[in-house]
Formats: C-alpha cells, sequence, structure tokens
C-alpha cells in the first residue's frame, strides 16, 4: 500500500489520543447515532465542539420551527455545509421559549429490525454508479456475502431518469440468497464497508484511499463499524452491534483504524440509500435515451 497523506481528523485523533480509547469511540458512535438527520461528518463536529449536545438547528429554524430564540452570547457551533463552506447551528440549552421542547426529538427510535422503504433497492441500483455488481447466490447459514475485484471487463446497466447508463463493473459482491432482508441490508452494507474504507484498493484516489495493506483486524473493525452506524442511524437491528460491544467493552484502545474513512464511508452509503448519488464519470461507456 503506497503512503497517503494522514487526513487531518485522524491527525487530531492520533496526536491528543481523542478517540482512541474505547470508551471514547463508543460515546461518540452513540452521539452520532442519535443525530439521524445530520450527515455523520457533521455529527462528529458536532461532538469535538459540544459533547453532550442534545438537539441542534440553525437560528431560522429554531425561530420558525419551534418558536425558540437564541439567548444572548450563545456560541454558534460550526457544521459543513453542502456546495459552501459552513454553517452555524445553535444547540438546544442555548435556547429559550415559552413551550416545552419536544421530548420525542431527543430520543432517537429503538431499532425495530424494519427497513425503510425501497431500501435495499436503492442500495443495489445506486451501488452500480461506483461500478459494484451485486449477485445472490445458494450459501450456508455461515456465510452471509463477499466483496472482490472484478477484473473481467464486463459492464452492467442501470435505468436512471430517461437514460439507460452503462457502467464498467469494478467489484462484485456476492450475498447469500437466503437471508432475510434485514441480514441482507446489513450484509450490503458491511461489504459496502470494505470497498470505501479502501480495504480492496480504489480505482481512482479522488473516490476513496487505497487502504489495502491493513491487517484483518483493522478491516473488521473498520467495516464492522460502518455497518453499526448505518444500520442503527436506519433503526435496524444488525450483527455489528456484537461484534462493537465486545471489543469496547474488552479492549482498553481501538485498533489502529481511520475514524475518518469511516465516517466519510457511512456518508456515501447513506447517499446510495436515499438515492443522492451520480454515477462515476470515468466508468460510464454509454448513455442511451429511452424512447416512449
Amino acid at each position: 500500500m503506497k503512503s497517503n497523506p494522514i487526513p487531518e481528523l485522524d491527525k487530531l485523533f492520533n496526536e491528543v489520543r481523542t478517540y482512541r480509547k474505547s470508551s471514547n469511540l463508543k460515546e461518540l458512535f452513540q452521539f452520532i447515532k442519535r443525530f439521524r438527520d445530520i450527515a455523520t461528518y457533521n455529527a462528529m463536529l458536532l461532538h469535538i465542539q459540544k459533547p453532550g449536545s442534545q438537539f441542534v438547528a440553525s437560528a431560522y429554524d429554531w425561530s420558525s420551527k419551534f418558536n425558540r430564540y437564541i439567548k444572548p452570547g450563545a456560541r454558534p457551533l460550526i457544521i459543513l455545509r453542502p456546495f459552501g463552506p459552513v454553517s452555524f447551528v445553535f444547540e438546544l440549552g442555548d435556547t429559550e421559549g415559552k413551550e416545552p421542547f419536544p421530548q420525542e426529538l431527543l430520543s432517537p427510535f429503538d431499532a425495530e429490525g424494519k427497513l425503510p422503504k425501497n431500501a435495499i433497492d436503492n442500495l443495489i441500483k445506486y451501488m452500480k454508479f461506483d461500478g459494484i455488481s451485486y449477485n445472490e447466490a445458494d450459501h450456508g447459514t455461515s456465510s452471509a456475502g463477499f466483496i472482490k475485484v472484478d477484473n473481467s471487463a464486463m459492464e452492467q446497466s442501470v435505468i436512471s431518469g430517461k437514460k439507460e447508463i452503462w457502467l464498467k463493473i469494478l467489484y462484485n459482491m456476492v450475498v447469500n440468497k437466503n437471508l432475510n432482508q434485514e441480514a441482507k441490508f446489513s450484509t450490503i452494507v458491511h461489504e459496502l464497508g470494505h470497498a470505501y474504507c479502501g480495504h480492496l484498493g480504489t480505482p481512482d484516489e479522488k473516490w476513496w484511499t487505497d487502504r489495502h495493506g491493513l491487517g484483518n483486524s483493522e478491516y473488521e473493525f473498520e467495516a464492522e463499524s460502518v455497518c453499526w452506524l448505518v444500520c442503527e442511524r436506519m433503526g435496524i437491528k444488525n450483527p455489528s452491534a456484537e461484534y462493537l460491544r465486545g471489543y469496547l467493552d474488552n479492549n482498553g484502545e481501538i485498533p489502529d483504524v481511520s475514524i475518518d474513512t469511516v465516517l466519510k464511508a457511512v456518508g456515501m452509503i447513506e447517499a446510495l440509500i436515499w438515492g443522492r448519488k451520480e454515477p462515476r464519470k470515468e466508468i460510464v461507456t454509454k448513455n442511451i435515451e429511452i424512447k416512449k
């Protein structure tokens, strides 16, 4: 694996040992889980700036949606804004209002094991935009699935709007067809975690970093962390919970992993789930208009 610059967040974590302790990482993940309507990276930024935050919103949203106002002298929290530099938000404790804040907004829903509509379909469709092919096979109960690099020069198509787009296949994912929907979902997310964390290398460093030289414990900890965060933020029970709980409870420090990479991978997978994904132009071979 070639040497890559250390992301600034990982540099911070390594220099001050932030989140290297299992207890601190557990707290961070629980925090990110609660902020389901905020991108994982932004939730992590909130935790760095103000641990223990319960709910955040812009000054405008506090006023227009909740009839609450910012206390004089309150300090804003900074989060990243799509297509712009930053946005400023304020925590619940820095606001005041005549009515109590709705308690149901402070408690994330529990994992019920029910998939949101079209979640798997969207994953399967939009992962093609990164050159990942999805297949199911009749495997035994001990085999959930795997992902590997594909060198066959095969292509696959996807219907997007009024076009049929053909793309090169770079990776093949195989999932046990005998799994129930929730287990298939968590397996897909786990394998995507391996891909997006760079465990299989990268087709392009602009997509994600090549990190294929890590050890197996680092591979699995990162993929399980990605799976746990995605599933928990959607209310889906998943087997990663047992793995992470066991590791974090029995080890004082986490493996030498990249939290920055894990959070970016979660963001990429959530973009697939909600259909916020464009095809990688580098792997598009044909764009065909669909005639009515």
